[in-house]
Protein backbone atom coordinates (compact mmCIF):
# COMPACT_ATOMS: atom_id res chain seq x y z
CA UNK A 1 0.00 0.00 0.00
CA UNK A 2 1.21 3.65 -0.52
CA UNK A 3 1.47 5.94 2.15
CA UNK A 4 -0.06 9.47 2.00
CA UNK A 5 0.56 10.63 5.04
CA UNK A 6 3.69 12.65 4.05
CA UNK A 7 2.04 14.86 1.60
CA UNK A 8 -1.80 15.01 2.81
CA UNK A 9 -0.50 15.37 6.87
CA UNK A 10 -3.11 12.23 7.68
CA UNK A 11 -2.31 8.65 7.73
CA UNK A 12 -4.07 7.33 5.01
CA UNK A 13 -2.76 4.95 2.70
CA UNK A 14 -3.89 4.05 -0.86
CA UNK A 15 -4.65 0.27 -1.17
CA UNK A 16 -5.62 0.26 -5.35
CA UNK A 17 -7.96 3.09 -5.77
CA UNK A 18 -9.65 2.48 -2.07
CA UNK A 19 -8.03 4.86 0.81
CA UNK A 20 -7.36 3.18 4.16
CA UNK A 21 -7.89 5.32 7.08
CA UNK A 22 -5.25 4.37 9.73
CA UNK A 23 -4.61 5.41 13.48
CA UNK A 24 -7.79 6.04 14.47
CA UNK A 25 -8.81 8.55 11.53
CA UNK A 26 -12.47 8.22 11.14
CA UNK A 27 -13.60 6.20 8.49
CA UNK A 28 -15.22 8.00 5.52
CA UNK A 29 -17.09 5.74 2.68
CA UNK A 30 -17.01 7.14 -0.62
CA UNK A 31 -19.09 7.87 -3.41
CA UNK A 32 -18.24 6.37 -6.88
CA UNK A 33 -18.79 7.72 -10.16
CA UNK A 34 -19.41 5.47 -12.97
CA UNK A 35 -18.80 5.50 -16.27
CA UNK A 36 -22.16 5.69 -17.42
CA UNK A 37 -22.30 8.94 -15.80
CA UNK A 38 -20.15 10.63 -18.40
CA UNK A 39 -22.90 9.91 -20.88
CA UNK A 40 -23.31 13.35 -21.59
CA UNK A 41 -19.91 15.05 -21.30
CA UNK A 42 -17.55 12.99 -23.18
CA UNK A 43 -16.14 14.07 -26.86
CA UNK A 44 -17.52 13.27 -30.03
CA UNK A 45 -17.56 10.00 -31.49
CA UNK A 46 -17.13 8.57 -27.69
CA UNK A 47 -18.35 4.42 -26.60
CA UNK A 48 -19.50 5.12 -23.29
CA UNK A 49 -16.57 2.96 -21.91
CA UNK A 50 -14.29 2.75 -18.83
CA UNK A 51 -13.77 0.98 -15.83
CA UNK A 52 -16.93 0.69 -14.01
CA UNK A 53 -15.87 2.86 -10.76
CA UNK A 54 -13.89 5.68 -12.41
CA UNK A 55 -13.28 7.75 -8.98
CA UNK A 56 -14.18 7.81 -5.37
CA UNK A 57 -15.21 11.18 -3.80
CA UNK A 58 -14.77 10.83 0.09
CA UNK A 59 -16.27 13.47 2.04
CA UNK A 60 -15.77 15.61 5.10
CA UNK A 61 -12.77 14.02 6.35
CA UNK A 62 -10.96 14.62 9.65
CA UNK A 63 -9.71 14.40 12.54
CA UNK A 64 -13.03 14.39 15.40
CA UNK A 65 -11.30 17.09 16.98
CA UNK A 66 -11.32 19.30 13.93
CA UNK A 67 -15.10 18.75 13.03
CA UNK A 68 -15.98 21.55 15.68
CA UNK A 69 -13.83 23.85 13.78
CA UNK A 70 -14.60 22.70 10.15
CA UNK A 71 -18.79 23.55 11.38
CA UNK A 72 -17.90 26.90 12.92
CA UNK A 73 -16.20 27.98 10.20
CA UNK A 74 -18.31 26.62 7.25
CA UNK A 75 -15.45 24.43 5.53
CA UNK A 76 -14.86 20.73 4.47
CA UNK A 77 -12.02 19.17 3.64
CA UNK A 78 -12.23 15.42 1.22
CA UNK A 79 -10.24 13.41 -0.77
CA UNK A 80 -10.88 12.47 -4.23
CA UNK A 81 -9.11 9.27 -5.92
CA UNK A 82 -9.35 9.25 -9.79
CA UNK A 83 -8.29 5.63 -12.05
CA UNK A 84 -5.68 5.95 -14.59
CA UNK A 85 -7.01 5.01 -17.76
CA UNK A 86 -9.36 6.11 -20.34
CA UNK A 87 -12.91 6.97 -20.49
CA UNK A 88 -14.62 7.13 -24.25
CA UNK A 89 -11.79 8.89 -26.10
CA UNK A 90 -10.45 10.51 -23.27
CA UNK A 91 -8.10 11.08 -20.43
CA UNK A 92 -9.54 9.51 -17.01
CA UNK A 93 -11.54 12.92 -15.91
CA UNK A 94 -14.05 14.04 -13.77
CA UNK A 95 -17.70 14.82 -14.94
CA UNK A 96 -16.90 18.71 -14.18
CA UNK A 97 -19.05 21.16 -12.53
CA UNK A 98 -19.45 24.92 -11.76
CA UNK A 99 -20.11 26.86 -8.48
CA UNK A 100 -23.19 28.77 -7.17
CA UNK A 101 -22.91 32.31 -6.25
CA UNK A 102 -22.67 33.40 -2.48
CA UNK A 103 -26.00 33.91 -1.09
CA UNK A 104 -26.64 38.16 -0.90
CA UNK A 105 -23.41 38.60 -3.80
CA UNK A 106 -22.41 38.15 -7.42
CA UNK A 107 -19.53 35.77 -7.13
CA UNK A 108 -19.78 32.06 -6.87
CA UNK A 109 -17.64 30.11 -4.21
CA UNK A 110 -13.86 28.95 -5.18
CA UNK A 111 -12.46 25.85 -4.13
CA UNK A 112 -8.49 24.62 -3.62
CA UNK A 113 -6.86 21.26 -4.41
CA UNK A 114 -3.97 19.95 -3.24
CA UNK A 115 -2.24 16.75 -5.41
CA UNK A 116 -1.40 14.07 -2.69
CA UNK A 117 -0.37 11.11 -5.50
CA UNK A 118 0.27 11.27 -9.03
CA UNK A 119 -0.15 14.41 -11.71
CA UNK A 120 -3.60 16.40 -12.41
CA UNK A 121 -4.55 18.70 -14.93
CA UNK A 122 -6.91 21.23 -14.05
CA UNK A 123 -9.56 22.21 -16.74
CA UNK A 124 -10.57 25.85 -15.52
CA UNK A 125 -12.86 27.70 -17.80
CA UNK A 126 -14.96 30.56 -18.12
CA UNK A 127 -17.90 31.15 -20.26
CA UNK A 128 -20.92 33.49 -21.26
CA UNK A 129 -23.76 30.81 -22.17
CA UNK A 130 -21.46 29.28 -25.05
CA UNK A 131 -18.81 31.71 -25.79
CA UNK A 132 -15.46 30.94 -23.51
CA UNK A 133 -14.12 34.16 -22.24
CA UNK A 134 -10.95 31.98 -20.95
CA UNK A 135 -9.73 28.74 -20.68
CA UNK A 136 -6.57 27.37 -18.81
CA UNK A 137 -4.96 24.03 -17.73
CA UNK A 138 -3.06 23.80 -14.51
CA UNK A 139 -0.85 21.06 -14.28
CA UNK A 140 0.01 20.01 -10.36
CA UNK A 141 2.02 17.48 -8.92
CA UNK A 142 2.41 16.76 -5.65
CA UNK A 143 2.36 19.19 -2.67
CA UNK A 144 0.99 22.05 -4.95
CA UNK A 145 -2.43 23.90 -4.29
CA UNK A 146 -4.65 24.94 -7.01
CA UNK A 147 -7.28 27.20 -6.91
CA UNK A 148 -10.36 27.34 -8.49
CA UNK A 149 -11.22 30.85 -8.46
CA UNK A 150 -14.72 32.38 -8.44
CA UNK A 151 -16.78 32.44 -11.72
CA UNK A 152 -14.39 28.81 -13.31
CA UNK A 153 -15.93 25.64 -14.69
CA UNK A 154 -13.71 23.38 -13.87
CA UNK A 155 -12.77 19.67 -14.64
CA UNK A 156 -10.03 17.41 -13.22
CA UNK A 157 -8.12 14.59 -15.56
CA UNK A 158 -5.48 11.88 -14.67
CA UNK A 159 -2.80 11.98 -17.29
CA UNK A 160 -0.77 9.23 -15.53
CA UNK A 161 -0.69 5.49 -15.76
CA UNK A 162 -1.01 6.07 -11.84
CA UNK A 163 -4.03 6.71 -9.22
CA UNK A 164 -3.96 10.89 -8.86
CA UNK A 165 -5.24 10.95 -5.33
CA UNK A 166 -6.16 14.74 -4.51
CA UNK A 167 -7.98 16.54 -1.47
CA UNK A 168 -9.92 19.55 -1.16
CA UNK A 169 -11.23 21.84 0.53
CA UNK A 170 -14.35 24.57 -0.23
CA UNK A 171 -17.43 25.81 1.81
CA UNK A 172 -19.71 23.44 3.09
CA UNK A 173 -23.49 23.23 1.70
CA UNK A 174 -23.41 24.64 -1.00
CA UNK A 175 -24.56 22.32 -4.34
CA UNK A 176 -22.28 22.19 -7.31
CA UNK A 177 -24.35 22.71 -10.70
CA UNK A 178 -24.01 19.89 -13.35
CA UNK A 179 -25.80 21.53 -16.09
CA UNK A 180 -24.18 23.44 -17.89
CA UNK A 181 -21.18 21.11 -18.65
CA UNK A 182 -24.12 18.27 -19.42
CA UNK A 183 -25.46 20.68 -21.86
CA UNK A 184 -22.55 21.84 -23.43
CA UNK A 185 -20.99 18.10 -24.06
CA UNK A 186 -18.23 18.83 -21.18
CA UNK A 187 -15.46 21.41 -21.31
CA UNK A 188 -14.94 23.36 -24.30
CA UNK A 189 -11.37 21.12 -25.16
CA UNK A 190 -11.14 17.29 -24.67
CA UNK A 191 -7.52 15.69 -23.92
CA UNK A 192 -7.63 12.54 -25.71
CA UNK A 193 -5.86 9.37 -24.47
CA UNK A 194 -3.21 10.15 -26.59
CA UNK A 195 -2.72 13.78 -25.02
CA UNK A 196 -3.77 15.91 -27.84
CA UNK A 197 -6.68 18.44 -27.22
CA UNK A 198 -9.66 18.65 -29.30
CA UNK A 199 -12.08 21.31 -29.40
CA UNK A 200 -15.79 20.93 -28.67
CA UNK A 201 -18.01 22.32 -31.56
CA UNK A 202 -20.57 23.41 -28.54
CA UNK A 203 -18.31 26.40 -27.81
CA UNK A 204 -18.20 29.29 -29.42
CA UNK A 205 -13.85 30.14 -28.26
CA UNK A 206 -12.83 33.39 -28.56
CA UNK A 207 -9.72 33.24 -26.65
CA UNK A 208 -6.59 30.94 -27.19
CA UNK A 209 -6.61 28.09 -24.50
CA UNK A 210 -3.65 28.12 -22.22
CA UNK A 211 -1.30 26.17 -20.04
CA UNK A 212 -1.22 27.90 -16.41
CA UNK A 213 0.53 26.66 -13.28
CA UNK A 214 -0.49 27.41 -9.46
CA UNK A 215 1.59 29.97 -7.75
CA UNK A 216 1.70 29.73 -3.58
CA UNK A 217 -0.20 31.81 -2.37
CA UNK A 218 0.73 32.43 1.56
CA UNK A 219 -2.21 34.98 2.21
CA UNK A 220 -4.51 32.21 1.47
CA UNK A 221 -2.71 29.67 3.96
CA UNK A 222 -1.23 27.82 0.67
CA UNK A 223 2.31 26.80 0.39
CA UNK A 224 3.66 23.47 -0.88
CA UNK A 225 5.83 22.75 2.08
CA UNK A 226 2.48 22.82 4.48
CA UNK A 227 -0.42 19.87 3.52
CA UNK A 228 -3.47 21.57 2.88
CA UNK A 229 -5.34 19.36 5.99
CA UNK A 230 -2.65 21.13 8.31
CA UNK A 231 -2.95 24.81 6.71
CA UNK A 232 -6.20 24.43 7.37
CA UNK A 233 -6.79 23.48 11.16
CA UNK A 234 -3.39 25.37 12.29
CA UNK A 235 -4.77 28.52 10.76
CA UNK A 236 -8.68 28.32 9.38
CA UNK A 237 -8.76 32.36 9.62
CA UNK A 238 -6.92 32.37 6.78
CA UNK A 239 -9.43 30.40 4.19
CA UNK A 240 -12.01 33.19 5.19
CA UNK A 241 -12.04 33.78 1.25
CA UNK A 242 -13.63 29.85 0.82
CA UNK A 243 -17.15 31.65 2.22
CA UNK A 244 -16.27 35.27 1.56
CA UNK A 245 -14.51 35.23 -1.85
CA UNK A 246 -15.93 38.58 -2.84
CA UNK A 247 -13.28 40.69 -0.48
CA UNK A 248 -10.62 38.60 -2.26
CA UNK A 249 -10.40 39.61 -5.59
CA UNK A 250 -6.82 40.90 -5.68
CA UNK A 251 -5.32 37.28 -4.33
CA UNK A 252 -7.50 35.17 -6.25
CA UNK A 253 -5.77 37.13 -9.24
CA UNK A 254 -2.62 36.29 -8.52
CA UNK A 255 -2.93 32.93 -7.87
CA UNK A 256 -2.70 30.96 -11.61
CA UNK A 257 0.03 32.14 -13.91
CA UNK A 258 -0.41 31.28 -17.91
CA UNK A 259 2.55 29.94 -19.00
CA UNK A 260 1.85 29.60 -22.66
CA UNK A 261 -0.60 28.14 -25.10
CA UNK A 262 -2.53 25.25 -24.74
CA UNK A 263 -2.25 24.21 -28.43
CA UNK A 264 1.52 24.80 -29.06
Amino acid sequence: MLSLETISGLPLKLDGVNLVFEGGLPVVEPDIRHTKDFKDVLAPGSPLEGPEDAYLMYRDIGWNKDKEMFRRYNYRYDITVIRPGVVGRELMKTVGHYHPLVPGSDVTYPEVYEVINGRAHYICQKVEGTKVLEFFVVEALPGQKVVIPPGYGHITINPENEPLVMSNVTADGFKSIYTPLEETGGAAFYELEDFSWEKNGRYDIAVEPQWAQANEVPDFGLTEAVPLYVAITQNPEKFDYLVNPEAYTDTFAGAIKLTGSLLG
